[in-house]
């Protein structure tokens, strides 16, 4: 099995010298466009953007932008901004030939027990349109774990919107800040509707981002979980220098390597 690795890449660093790294590397970019990005882009960047990534034979995934975005806000202007910003994510990813986009669901940490239930009443309309815009662009959304300490609430949002193009993007560092559960959990719970995992390490106290292998990860559940998949999620690293790529490309390959007895 070999995997297709993604890399995840913010605008400012969409430079020439970056996507030829992507390219040398076999590697392909999950694309991210911060608030203030999307801002100041004209629609002919946009396109010189998206050619670069066709000459360069790329299959881009999208993340879409997070900050402040709230589609559960008690503010109902927050959460049309949420819905404004979302939706941008998912027509630019068409435009870019892009299949699939992660988001961040927008909850918690909670400061009162058992606030999502509220949360998804008020978040209903706002992802039901972005889910539905997705749908009609053929793209699928990956919702991603941040402060969750188990499965549960992402699980409430597949139960809410069971379409087959809503799934989770598992966050491997996320995960090893916050959950409260194993990580087996997460994938026994989640794992009929991952569509992406996304890989860095860190020690549990920071979401470091550095190469995988080198924080407090256990990664051992997670490669016997996709090793027993038919199709795997995409794997995408997040990490921002250029050497910590490297090693996590070779430690992810390996992987998957056959053992001396499957040779």
């Amino acid at each position: 099995m070999k995997p297709e690795i993604f890399v995840n890449i913010s605008h400012s660093h969409m430079t020439a010298e970056d996507l030829d790294f992507l390219q040398v590397q076999g590697l392909h970019p999950e694309l991210y466009f911060s608030a203030n990005h999307i801002d100041a882009l004209t629609p002919p960047q946009l396109q010189q953007l998206a050619e670069g990534m066709r000459t360069r034979n790329f299959r881009p995934i999208f993340h879409g932008p997070f900050y402040d975005l709230n589609p559960g806000a008690h503010d109902s202007r927050l959460r049309a901004v949420a819905r404004e910003r979302f939706t941008w994510a998912l027509e630019t990813a068409k435009a870019f030939g892009a299949p699939q986009v992660v988001l961040h669901p927008g909850h918690g940490p909670w400061v009162l027990a058992r606030a999502f239930p509220s949360w998804l009443e008020r978040a209903r309309e706002t992802l039901g349109a972005v889910i539905g815009k997705a749908g009609e662009l053929g793209l699928r959304v990956a919702f991603e774990n941040i402060y969750d300490p188990d499965p549960n609430d992402l699980a409430e949002i597949a139960r809410a919107f069971p379409a087959d193009h809503v799934g989770f993007c598992f966050d491997v560092g996320h995960f090893n800040l916050f959950s409260q559960v194993s990580m087996k959990t997460w994938l026994d719970t989640l794992g009929g509707r991952l569509f992406e995992c996304h890989l860095h390490d860190n020690f549990g106290s920071e979401d470091d981002h550095i190469a995988v292998g080198d924080g407090s990860i256990k990664y051992g559940p997670l490669i016997a979980w996709l090793k027993a998949q038919e199709k795997m999620p995409l794997l995408t690293l997040e990490m921002e220098q250029k050497t910590h790529v490297i090693k996590s490309v070779l430690r992810v390959k390996d992987w998957f390597a056959p053992t001396p007895a499957e040779v």
